[in-house]
């Protein structure tokens, strides 16, 4: 075997162990020590622990003699839900499903783990460890006074190969370990910004640290992207889809200064900003399936009012943590509503990652074996949802229709206790507590709205963290965290210092997204290049290895970006304007979306798309009803329509390129693509075909082939 089948075998066993609660110390640091030093290890602990949280709360479904419900119920006035109290499992059997879900975990997680690629992972030496957390625990102190110094574990360097050989200052082979990097330059501590700091100073904090990063890493950065790939990418980026002839000729002919500067202000008071943004954050919401009982038009509502207005980020999650009222009068109640099955375990679960970054969906069932999460926690945060029950009203039925249902959200003024069951079999109590505040369990507190209170103030500043990273991942394809809804001390950022001033700086502007955009899009590390340099091979993040930023990364299309691009290539003058216009082409968007999902009905409603380089795509791509929709010469006002009027084959084929792909042609592409052309043309002249129709059908393949292009469908 393998050193790393090896490793996969005890990486198994220990994982087995923890799960059963019956892990050691010794066996603790040694899980630790091989999911810290390997990429691939800390995604198969991540596989591992989601799936056996699914597997164990399914067993618990099925051993458990009384679960609450957490149906909807028909009634308002709803009686007060006991908890009963802790039943005889059913010895055998339960021992039974253990020994199954172990066995399928295993080879689960063992078939996940190697199609990881086995190219050697390059290890960088982080700073010292001890500044990292320290920068962290400043901006969450009430956090850090909860760590339990029991929990905490050392691992001395010269008992890991890895670790020791990151002590030396050259690179070296470590026989069959993977490739070490040299010793990074520690670089000396920097002084942050004052509050509201101009954004001058901030996008000038940003490029610091940023080439703060470069220099440790010992490389250079690519060269500036052209103004081309720069406008291509920031439409798709802020409003979701690529610019029309127009949009992107008014740019790139634009000799003012702070041209960049402006198109990002210009499309921040776009429309199309208001539908991109409440689409992305709808999906993260509720997802892509449109077959939940929610109203799903009343949620983006909500949305779309709120990036319309540019609401603060914190009173946005306070109104979706905090909402009641009726799915259709309050669209906010829908994201809950939609997550508040399993006894709230999937509410838990994704407020504390969406808002949080945090993941704690597997200490529902153990503690994490080497940070402070607990089981206990897990429950606390749950507890907080106990008094949240769903009412389902019957609404008047229309003639000739079926009597439709509305969905209420409403809070009990008694919400009871939340029990827990320990890996031992021990129910356990769990009160309403979070990030060490206390919240009281009596009548008449809605625990909901209190939770929303400390989320979104005081001086932790978890929600500010959480919206830097997605947002600073949402353009540059990673965050400063992988996976980003994973932070903490056990996933160090690869830039705290920039994190936490970027969050400092995000509170003090009253969470304001529009200017967190302006900030991360006017970056020097926003307009690089995505082309590698000789000296940024080694800042490739698809293998594993730290993202420096040294380039722009390349990303592919949403298939909600896809879509609407296609209807640009189709024909510009029926780009939406207005959000009043926009819902019915919106719908049929999201009608034409469901091709590609699929959910996983599991207890954390997760579902995934068959989009992302599938047979499914090229097919789309290459006869899909889009597709042809924009190789249509017959639609007034159509790209090819207004492209065949022209009279030249080099505007002709000048228009297509800038239509397509953002750009105008190379004088050698625009020579080779007139040369195919006029033999296409000259072809199916001979298949008897009108002189007039071949030339149209030789335009149509050039189109069709810019769509069908890689450099289409890649944000570069």
């Amino acid at each position: 075997m393998s050193k790393k089948e090896i490793e996969l075998a005890e990486l198994s066993l220990l994982m087995e162990a923890l799960c059963e609660e019956r892990l050691s110390l010794t066996e603790q640091a040694r899980l630790e020590e091989i999911v810290l030093s390997d990429p691939d290890a800390m995604q198969f602990y991540l596989n591992y622990s989601h799936l056996h949280g699914t597997l164990h709360w399914d067993q618990a479904q099925g051993a458990e003699e009384q679960i609450p419900e957490a149906a909807p119920v028909s009634e308002i006035d709803l009686p007060v839900i006991t908890q009963p109290g802790p039943t005889l499992r059913k010895k055998y059997l339960v021992s039974g499903l253990t020994s199954a879900c172990a066995l399928g975990l295993i080879v689960f997680v063992w078939t996940t783990w190697f199609r990881q690629s086995q190219q050697p992972v390059v290890v960088e030496k982080s700073i010292d460890q001890k500044e990292s957390v320290a920068s962290e625990n400043a901006i969450e102190p009430r956090l850090a006074a909860q760590k339990n110094p029991q929990r905490s574990i050392h691992i001395e360097a010269s008992k890991h190969p890895m670790l020791q050989a990151q002590q030396n200052d050259r690179l070296e082979s470590t026989g069959n370990h993977p490739l070490v990097a040299a010793k990074p330059e520690r670089l000396p501590p920097v002084e942050a910004l004052p509050a509201s700091a101009s954004d001058e100073a901030i996008v000038t904090f940003i490029n610091h640290r940023i080439q703060d990063g470069w220099k440790a890493a010992n490389i250079e950065a690519s060269p500036v992207a052209t103004d081309e790939e720069w406008v291509r990418r920031v439409y798709l980026d802020v409003i979701g889809r690529i610019p029309t002839t127009a949009e992107a000729e008014q740019f790139l002919k634009s000799n003012q200064p702070d041209k960049h500067q402006q198109l990002i202000q210009k499309l921040t008071a776009n429309p199309s900003y208001v539908t991109n943004w409440s689409t992305i954050w709808t999906r993260l919401l509720i997802g892509r399936t449109m077959s939940r009982d929610i109203n799903r038009r009343a949620l983006q509502d909500f949305l779309v009012q709120s990036f319309a207005d540019n609401r603060p980020w914190s009173d946005i999650v306070f109104d979706l943590v905090s909402a009641e009222g009726d799915a259709d009068t309050n669209g906010a109640t829908n994201f809950l509503l939609a997550h508040l099955n399993n006894e709230a375990v999937p509410a838990t679960a994704i407020t504390t990652r969406l808002f949080l970054g945090t993941q704690i969906q597997c200490t529902q069932c153990h503690n994490h074996p080497f940070n402070d999460a607990t089981q206990s926690q897990f429950w606390e945060i749950n507890s907080f949802f106990k008094q949240t029950k769903i009412v389902r009203k019957k609404m008047p039925a229309k003639a000739g229709e079926k009597q439709a249902s509305q969905l209420t959200l409403v809070s009990l003024s008694k919400g009871g206790t939340t029990f827990y069951e320990t890996r031992q079999g021990l129910m356990q109590p769990a009160y309403p507590e979070y990030a060490g505040v206390k919240v009281s369990d009596a009548p008449n507190v809605n625990r909901r709205q209190e939770l929303a209170k400390l989320m979104t103030s005081g001086d932790d500043q978890k929600l500010a963290r959480a919206m830097v990273n997605r947002m600073w991942a949402h353009f540059f394809g990673y965050g400063f965290t992988r996976p980003v809804d994973d932070m903490g001390y056990h996933n160090s950022p690869t830039h705290p210092e920039l994190l936490n001033e970027l969050a400092h700086q995000f509170v003090d502007s009253g969470y304001d997204i529009k200017q967190l955009i302006e900030w991360i899009c006017l970056s020097d590390a926003y307009r690089l290049s995505s082309q590698f340099a000789s000296h940024n091979e080694s800042d490739n993040p698809d293998d594993g290895s730290t993202p420096n930023f040294s380039r722009m990364y390349v990303k592919q299309m949403t298939a909600e970006q896809l879509y609407d691009s296609l209807q640009v290539t189709a024909n510009p003058a029926l780009v939406v304007t207005d959000y009043s216009n926009a819902w019915n082409k919106m719908l049929k968007r999201d009608q034409w979306l469901q091709q590609f999902v699929y959910t996983h009905e599991n207890e954390e409603n997760d579902e995934t798309t068959t989009f992302d380089g599938t047979i499914t795509q090229a097919l789309t791509m290459m006869n899909g009803p889009l597709v042809m929709n924009s190789l249509d010469v017959k639609q007034e006002g159509s790209i090819l329509a207004s492209v065949l009027k022209e009279r030249s084959p080099d505007v002709r084929i000048k228009k297509l390129s800038l239509a397509a792909l953002t750009r105008y042609p190379s004088s050698k592409e625009l020579a080779e693509l007139k040369r195919l052309v006029k033999e296409r043309t000259r072809f199916l002249t001979t298949q008897n075909v009108s002189p007039q129709t071949a030339i149209q059908q030789s335009y149509q393949d050039i189109y069709w082939a810019y769509l069908n292009s890689n450099e289409f469908i890649l944000i570069h």
